[in-house]
């Protein structure tokens, strides 16, 4: 516990050392630094460049796991979850058993599948001692990041500049950062065509 707590001090100290405007650059990129070591569900085959704060009861973000599903198969946008039990007695027990889960991408697909009434259809388990640090490194981290709500989103482009999100964003940002943060696509190499004229005999 004491260790988590001194986790939990870096954290808050570092994300919190400076306020100016000037400073938000830097802020962004401690952020960057500490979602990296997150406890999350991976998606997507592409470079990690977008990190989810959600809540396994949160409308919001079950829309917007839904509004992602096809941007991640056809940009190759890598996504890591990560789960906070917040808004409701039941959540910080989907979180768990999300993490607990063998397959936890398989199980957040299932949850989200079967979402209703503002639910996600998983059943609360309790958290092992490593899943209840790594889900308090995750909830301290979203605290001290200034988030106010979920879900929250931190993001860094290909030019190495790092954002944040509060809310579900409409179709068109999520559409704009999607183009942002996935991998570049390659034109295809192409081969210069030539007509090739027809061989002739010698005259004679």
């Amino acid at each position: 516990m004491r260790g988590t707590m001194r986790v939990t001090a870096a954290i808050f100290a570092l994300l919190m050392a400076t306020g100016t405007a000037q400073a938000r650059s830097a802020d962004h990129n401690r952020l960057w630094a500490f979602v990296r070591h997150t406890t999350a569900i991976r998606e997507g085959r592409g470079p990690v460049r977008l990190y989810v704060f959600f809540d396994p009861n949160c409308p919001y973000c079950h829309a917007l796991y839904e509004t992602l599903q096809p941007i991640i198969r056809s940009q190759g946008l890598g996504v890591r979850w990560v789960p906070v039990g917040i808004l409701a007695l039941s959540s910080y027990g989907k979180a768990a058993a999300l993490l607990e889960a063998a397959h936890p991408a398989a199980a957040m697909a299932r949850m989200e599948a079967g979402f209703h009434g503002g639910r996600g259809a998983i059943r609360p388990r309790r958290a092992t001692a490593p899943v209840a640090r790594a889900l308090l490194y995750n909830i301290h981290l979203f605290e001290a990041a200034g988030a106010q709500g979920v879900p929250f989103l931190v993001y860094k482009t290909r030019a190495d500049h790092v954002h944040t999100v509060t809310g579900e964003p409409p179709a068109t940002v999520l559409a704009d950062i999607a183009s942002r943060i996935a991998p570049a696509r390659r034109s295809p190499k192409s081969t210069p065509q030539t007509a090739t004229p027809r061989r002739q005999g010698p005259r004679l």
